[in-house]
């Protein structure tokens, strides 16, 4: 595992340098974006924090329950991932985080099925033994990102553009797309809400395709911890359901391609952090969107044509374990500057509460925005006394005919990627005057679990992000 990632960071930091990188504002640094994200990689590379061995007695990593969907034919299968092992609060990685493991890709994941359809998905966070694992004791499933790789898979906003996370687990958005995420508050994907006679779509999952994470945990204990990162599948055995839609998840990010983090623009009250804007580049009905925010945040908007389809509404410290009192009723070192009640939940919107439209079109302009309220809900402090870098991210899911591809890119060859037949459009603008055609990037050597990596497509298209401030027009 180790050798294969010190091979992809070389390959990636190499590559990387030749290619185009998504043009931003003065906020987000694309060189320091690359810096940071190979010294994180780096910093488990020599020890601190990764992937270890299953401790004694540690519970199954894979088990069936019973399922509570009313879809017929439905099983439940919670898969445990990892275990990581987590530096403590004293430990400092290279990269600069106390307590933390960073950003750390794995490609050695196990699908829940050979062929099936996801209807239902939520992530977790457990100890060893079985038990669940959250601030109150001093964990944080800080984020992850869950990636299918495969022939026929696209990333729709990252499609022709330089991307961090796909090179990180040895992909491109030519030939993987991010599917699934997750913050401390473990939104439920529930596709299925609509009931037996409703649920007419859901994630298909392919013999072929292979699955990825980038996980990133924190740990506010004054030891080492290890931790599994639980996926719980309700799932329907075997080729897409006749008559059924596929689906495509469309990935907004307030630091399209990148780490996903923005530096906020002030240290206290309101501003907004907002994403990049995305034109559809295929069709589909629009099913369910959730909505991602650190604490100090309020609510998510997605936006289609300046108004808002979508809010995600943050609710903080609903429950016991989303209270972080510090160990032993202390918060010392690196956890002083850690909120008290943190994000719990946020809410979603499925089918008809998407407000303005349902259905995806080529003349739409889409965009978040991540409102935040350091004066209304604590934010997250560093050793500095300084408030932490934020995000904003949004994933949309789309029902889509089986084969859906990007517009403009052909259909991918049997065990192959897409290749554009001409710009996507809404997805990739030409180079700038002047600069330099993208170089192919060099294929990423990648075990069993994760293929190699195709030459990297087009140059880059919309802004990665920008922060506004008050609600002002970015």
């Amino acid at each position: 595992m180790k050798s294969f990632a010190l091979y992809s960071l070389l390959v990636a930091a190499t590559a990387q340098a030749g290619l185009i990188p998504p043009t931003s504002n003065e906020r987000i640094d694309w060189k320091y974006e690359q810096k940071r994200q190979i010294l994180g990689t780096l910093t488990w590379l020599v020890g601190k924090g990764g992937k270890v061995a299953d401790p004694a007695g540690a519970a199954p990593r894979r088990v069936e329950e019973k399922s509570t969907s009313a879809v017929p034919g439905v099983r439940r299968i919670k898969m445990r991932y990892g275990p990581y092992s987590v530096p403590n609060m004293n430990k400092t990685g290279i990269s600069g985080e106390p307590g933390s493991l960073w950003n750390y890709p794995d490609t050695a994941i196990p699908k829940p099925c050979t062929e099936c359809t996801i209807v239902s998905q939520r992530a977790g966070l457990e100890y060893p033994d079985g038990k669940n694992a959250n601030i109150d004791t001093g964990m944080w499933l800080h984020h992850m990102v869950h990636l299918t790789i495969g022939p026929g898979r696209q990333d729709a906003t990252c499609f022709g553009r330089t991307s961090l996370p796909h090179f990180d687990v040895g992909a491109t958005p030519a030939n993987s797309e991010r599917y699934f995420s997750s913050g401390n508050e473990r939104t439920h994907v529930q596709i299925d809400k609509l009931g037996a006679a409703g649920t007419k779509a859901g994630y298909h999952l392919k013999p072929a395709d292979k699955m990825a994470f980038i996980v990133d945990l924190m740990n506010m204990n004054m030891e080492d911890k290890t931790v599994y990162l639980t996926m719980t599948y309700d799932i329907v055995e075997g080729p897409l359901p006749a008559g059924w839609k596929d689906i495509k998840v469309v990935w907004f990010d307030a630091n399209q391609c990148g780490t996903s983090e923005v530096h906020p623009p002030q240290e206290s009250g309101k501003f907004v952090i907002s994403g990049g804007t995305w034109k559809p580049n295929f069709d589909g009905e629009i099913l369910g969107v959730g909505g991602h925010v650190h604490d100090g945040g309020e609510v998510l908007k997605v936006l289609v044509g300046g108004q808002s389809n979508c809010d995600s509404v943050t609710k903080y410290g609903e429950t016991p374990e989303y209270i972080f009192t510090g160990m032993g009723g202390m918060k010392m070192g690196a956890a002083h500057g850690v909120a008290t009640k943190h994000i719990s939940s946020m809410t979603t919107c499925y089918y008809e509460e998407n407000k303005i439209v349902r259905k995806l079109s080529p003349d739409q302009v889409w965009q978040i925005k991540g409102h935040y309220d350091y004066d209304k809900f604590e934010g997250n402090k560093d050793e500095k006394g300084k408030q932490e870098s934020i995000m904003a991210i949004a994933l949309m899911y789309v029902g889509v005919e089986p084969g859906t591809q990007l517009r403009g890119t052909a259909a991918p060859a049997a065990g192959g990627s897409a290749a554009p037949a001409r710009p996507a459009k809404g997805a990739a603008r030409p180079a700038p005057k002047g600069a330099a055609a993208a170089p192919a990037a060099a294929p990423a050597a990648a075990p069993a679990a994760a293929p190699a990596a195709a030459p990297a497509a087009a140059p880059a298209s919309e802004h990665a992000g920008m922060a506004d401030m008050g609600g002002m027009a970015a």
